[in-house]
Formats: C-alpha cells, sequence, structure tokens
C-alpha cells in the first residue's frame, strides 16, 4: 500500500512540475479568480493554492498578503486527499484541524472549503479555496462555483502548459533547423543538393556554388540533370539514378559533370531519398565531392603503368629469344617448359596490370593463368572472393602453371574427358587450395625431382605446407600459407 501510494505521489509532483507553475510571478488571469471565490462567497480569504513536495504555493490569494504558509498547518495537503471536494464548517469541531495552530493560535480560521484542482488524469494538485474567521457553510450555488473557479485554474495551467510545450518543440525546430543549416553551408568541400520528389533543386548549399559554379537562385527550381554531361543526359543517367534510389535505397554516381563555365570535373557523389517521419517520399539528397586531381593522377598512374608493362612485355620477349638461342641443343621438353613459366609470369603480370599493380582477384588470376577459354569444361573453379597481393598472384601463378603443365602431360588433362577442381577456403587465419585431377590415370609420383617439384614442395609464398597424394583417382594437393600473407 505504502509503495502505491509513494508512486502516485510521484506521478502527481511530476504533473505538477510540467505546469511549471510553481515559484511564478502572480498573474492577473488567476488573481481575478481568487477574487471572483471571496466575492462569491463572501469570505475574507481566498486562496488559488497548489501542494508541492512538503509545501504550498499560492498562485493567487486575496486576504493572506503571503504567497506561500508553513505545509504543516496548510488545510489544503489534507483537502487534495478528499475526491473533489471539501468543507469544513467549524474546525474547532474536525478532528483533522481541531489541532492545527492556525485555529488554535493567530489568525483563528474556523472555516474552510476549497475544490481540488485536478489533472485530467485525476492527479490533484492543489486547490481553488475560500477561508473564513467565523464558522458558516456555502450553498450549493457556492460549491459548484468554487468546482467552476478550480476547472478554470486548471484550464488555464492546461492551455498554458500547451503553449509552452509547442513554444519548446518551435524553439528546438528552429535550433535544429539553424544546425542542420550550419551544417548544410560550412560543408564547403561537398556539393548538396536538395530536391523535392519531381527531381526538382530545392536547395543549394555553398559547397554546391564552389564546386559547380552556380548561386543557388540560379539552380532552384532546376532539375538536376543541368550539371550532367550531353552525353549522360541523353543516356537518362539522372533518372537512372532515382530508379536505383527507388529499388535499391541509394544511387552511387561516379562519372564527369559541367561547371558553370563549361569546364568537365569528375566526381563522385550519391543520391540518397529524403523521408517523413512517417517513412513517405518527400524528395532526394544528392553529394558530391570534386574529385578531378585524383582522377587525373590516377589516369596519370595507369599510364605510367602501361608504359611499364609494354616494356616489361618487351623485356620478357627478349628473355624468351635469349632462352631459345641459348637452349638449342638442349632436351626440347626442358626448353619449352622453361618457355612455358616465362609465359606463366606474363599473364600473371598482365592481370596485375588491371589492379594497378597492387592486388587481384583469385578467380581472375587463375582464370588467366589456366587459359579456361581455350579448356572449356575442364577446370571446376570454387572459393570465396578472396584478394591477393601481387607476391602471391606471382607465387600461385607459377604454382598453378606447374600443376597444369604436369596435369596436361602425365594427368587428368593428358585425356579428353579429364578435369581438374580447385578449391579453397579462408578459415582461421589459415589459406587453403586444393587441387583435385578427376578422369584420369593414375597419378604417380616422379622419380627425378627437378626444378618443378621444388616449386611445387615450396608452396604458397615458400611456406612448404604442402600435402601431395597420388592416388589412382589421379593427383590431389592441398597447399595452405597464413592468411596474413595473402596480401603481400
Amino acid at each position: 500500500m505504502n509503495d502505491n501510494v509513494n508512486a502516485r505521489e510521484l506521478r502527481r509532483l511530476q504533473a505538477l512540475e510540467d505546469y511549471a507553475v510553481l515559484d511564478t510571478p502572480r498573474e492577473k488571469d488567476f488573481d481575478e479568480i481568487a477574487q471572483l471565490a471571496s466575492d462569491i462567497c463572501g469570505t475574507p480569504i481566498a486562496v488559488v493554492n497548489l501542494i508541492g513536495d512538503r509545501r504550498q504555493f499560492f498562485k493567487a490569494e486575496v486576504g493572506l498578503g503571503v504567497r506561500e504558509t508553513p505545509f504543516d498547518s496548510s488545510f489544503c495537503a489534507k483537502a487534495i486527499l478528499e475526491n473533489d471536494f471539501l468543507m469544513v464548517p467549524d474546525a474547532t469541531k474536525d478532528k483533522r484541524f481541531d489541532c492545527n495552530p492556525l485555529v488554535t493560535g493567530e489568525p483563528h480560521l474556523r472555516f474552510y472549503a476549497g475544490a481540488i484542482l485536478k489533472t485530467s488524469s485525476g492527479l490533484p494538485l492543489g486547490t481553488v479555496c475560500v477561508l473564513d474567521y467565523e464558522s458558516r457553510e456555502l450553498n450549493e450555488l457556492q460549491q459548484r462555483t468554487l468546482r467552476v473557479l478550480a476547472s478554470q485554474v486548471m484550464t488555464q495551467l492546461e492551455l498554458r502548459r500547451v503553449a509552452a510545450s509547442e513554444a519548446a518543440a518551435r524553439r528546438s525546430e528552429a535550433d535544429e533547423k539553424a544546425r542542420y543549416k550550419a551544417v548544410f553551408d560550412s560543408a564547403t568541400d561537398y556539393a548538396i543538393i536538395v530536391m523535392d520528389r519531381a527531381g526538382l533543386i530545392t536547395d543549394w548549399n555553398e559547397g554546391a556554388t564552389r564546386v559547380l559554379g552556380w548561386e543557388r537562385s540560379e539552380a532552384e527550381g532546376k532539375e538536376v540533370s543541368f550539371f550532367f554531361t550531353p552525353e549522360d543526359r541523353e543516356a537518362r543517367i539522372p533518372e537512372l539514378e532515382i530508379r536505383s534510389v527507388l529499388s535499391n535505397g541509394r544511387g552511387m554516381d561516379e562519372r564527369w559533370h559541367l561547371r558553370k563555365n563549361g569546364e568537365r570535373f569528375w566526381a563522385n557523389g550519391e543520391l540518397m531519398p529524403l523521408t517523413a517521419e512517417d517513412g513517405s517520399l518527400q524528395g532526394y539528397v544528392k553529394i558530391l565531392r570534386d574529385q578531378t586531381g585524383k582522377r587525373l593522377q590516377e589516369e596519370q598512374k595507369q599510364l605510367l603503368l602501361e608504359e611499364m608493362a609494354h616494356r616489361v612485355k618487351n623485356s620478357f620477349a627478349v628473355v624468351q629469344a635469349i632462352a631459345s638461342q641459348s637452349l638449342r641443343g638442349v632436351d626440347r621438353e626442358v626448353a619449352s617448359t622453361f618457355q612455358e613459366r616465362i609465359i606463366a609470369l606474363g599473364r600473371a603480370h598482365d592481370v596485375l596490370l588491371q589492379a594497378s599493380w597492387q592486388s587481384t582477384h583469385l578467380h581472375a588470376l587463375l582464370e588467366a593463368v589456366l587459359l579456361t577459354q581455350t579448356f572449356p569444361g575442364r577446370f571446376d573453379i570454387e572459393g570465396p572472393d578472396v584478394v591477393v597481393g601481387s607476391k602471391t598472384s606471382m607465387s600461385l601463378s607459377l604454382l598453378i602453371h606447374e600443376m597444369a603443365t604436369n596435369a596436361l602431360k602425365y594427368g587428368a588433362l593428358s585425356v579428353p574427358n579429364g578435369a581438374v577442381v580447385m578449391r579453397w577456403t579462408l578459415e582461421e587465419e589459415v589459406f587453403e587450395f586444393t587441387w583435385r585431377e578427376t578422369g584420369g590415370p593414375a597419378a604417380t609420383s616422379p622419380l627425378r625431382k627437378g626444378f618443378g617439384s621444388k616449386l611445387i614442395a615450396m608452396g604458397i609464398n615458400g611456406a612448404r605446407d604442402v600435402t601431395l597424394d597420388f592416388g589412382s583417382g589421379g593427383l590431389e594437393a592441398s597447399f595452405r600459407a597464413p592468411a596474413t600473407t595473402l596480401s603481400t
């Protein structure tokens, strides 16, 4: 029971705090209510009284001259325990008040009547009350008047609470808009363009003016396509971006655009939807960043890589020519094997060139080295999307080329229906690559350990973690290496 009482009291005090009326100055509206209560009831004292946490505060009063009196002697603190209305004709004959110091001593109060101020949820906040130094009673009209005045006080408090809440919301909205505007216009490295649902521009930040050249007033109301290149407009790229937003939630953009002076610049950006709280589409926001300098650097880098590739290919050709001359008279198979290894390195080099000589996807590397187009249906390749660095690419290129060469000469690829299954996994920091030949002759361990056998034994990046199984169904091999070495 005490817990319920305490919880209710906490709710009551919170409700009173929500009205933000305690300790506020006198106001004419409430003073007039107190005066009318005094006049109608014919009492020398009338109060609009609010009960806080062990205190009472007079929002308005007649006949007292103070804004607060001690809580322990408060009539209203007991009145709010009543359902609706409390009337005490003679306090000296009421056990609740006969020992009250305001009754037994100055000012010798005798009469009290109060209508309770209640919230819409029934929580009592205080009273509209009248007091007298003489015993008396109120008639029905006077009692009803006090109840109506109490209702008017609550109406005033509720209107002020709603008005204060709306004012706070407006201030919060204004503050939010001010913060948004500050962020919007301070992002000068980014062109931020806001559009309505029809794709017409409604806002344009300072960054957009700096990047694109047009002022906000020049851009507002235009279709966003006006700063796209003619060829992109003809290809309906702006419309396709909006479709991407509607279907995928965003549209990515990396292409040439136009400045006001006609100059082209390269930008990457993103188109995103603007939605209301209920999720309905309100428009779009496009964010662009000028990346022309970076784009030109990448083009220059690619040009240099292509020049270097050209020179390296020339070097490979020279090496092959020298090898052909130097290996004259040497066993033809040995010479052919050596030249094939040089060709395998060249293929790996071509794949790396496409990835700016930094890294490449394992799938692409294997397809290039194995010439899968030349041997359709002979290779079954499957594994997660793994990116390998330049050193690993070279190591795998030579390793897989050696395995494929042996399969062509002695293994599964030496017969029409033979095939090779390649799988790889990346688990618990270990990369494992497996090679399994099917449909070919039985595998036998080589009698002589030449360069090829040594190359296979070295494994991936020299890890030397290799398992070879020369079985009747064909060769099965497993190569393992730390996952951390793949990026090298």
